[in-house]
């Protein structure tokens, strides 16, 4: 009778360490079991259950401001203002997705590494009948410029009122890097 006690006891206790195991690898402890008949003594160690509550932090909402976000857009008018109509050319190049890597380079600021990236953002492209951006409104603000356009697909807007960027530069109006890739990866074909 005894020895089964000792079985079923040890069974549990291998049970309880086994299910404290799984849960949090917490330290050690030895716990003696010692009875009066033919075994002596069994050691067994046991994980205590200890539960961990993950810590959280939360970061409050973004409030950084860039100047674009300040800049008052109006539709465009072609013709009008030859600032507007560069930045307007800048985004037809750019994001046209027939035109070369040659054709775009010089809109983009730093356009070195993005050959592979054209060319898949072109077979991308292929798949959906033309991919587009056309700027609807632009606002200038010295070198920033505020663009708000609509992403064509075929020629027809899927997806219209987004922001986006244009600089002023030694090269003239083009979109930065970030925002060229930022667009690119919106067309699952990312930049280096």
């Amino acid at each position: 009778m005894n020895r089964l006690v000792v079985l079923v006891v040890g069974i549990a206790l291998v049970a309880a360490a086994c299910s404290a195991a799984e849960e949090v690898a917490a330290p050690t402890t030895t716990v003696a079991i010692t009875t009066t008949s033919t075994v002596t003594s069994t050691t067994t160690t046991v994980a205590p259950t200890t539960t961990v509550t993950p810590t959280t932090t939360s970061q409050p909402p973004s409030t950084t401001t860039t100047v674009a976000d300040l800049i008052e857009t109006s539709p465009v008018v072609p013709g009008e203002d030859p600032d507007v109509d560069a930045i307007v050319e800048t985004y037809l190049v750019v994001f046209d997705s027939t035109t070369s890597f040659e054709e775009k380079a010089p809109f983009i600021t730093d356009a070195s590494g993005l050959e592979e990236t054209v060319d898949k953002y072109a077979s991308a492209g292929d798949d959906v009948g033309g991919i587009a951006l056309q700027a609807d409104e632009v606002g200038i603000d010295g070198t920033d410029a505020r663009v708000i356009y609509s992403f064509l697909f075929a020629g027809n807007p899927a997806y219209s009122d987004l922001e986006g960027e244009a600089v002023f530069t030694d090269a003239g109006w083009q979109v930065s890097r970030e925002f060229f890739c930022g667009i690119m990866d919106s067309a699952r074909v990312g930049c280096p």
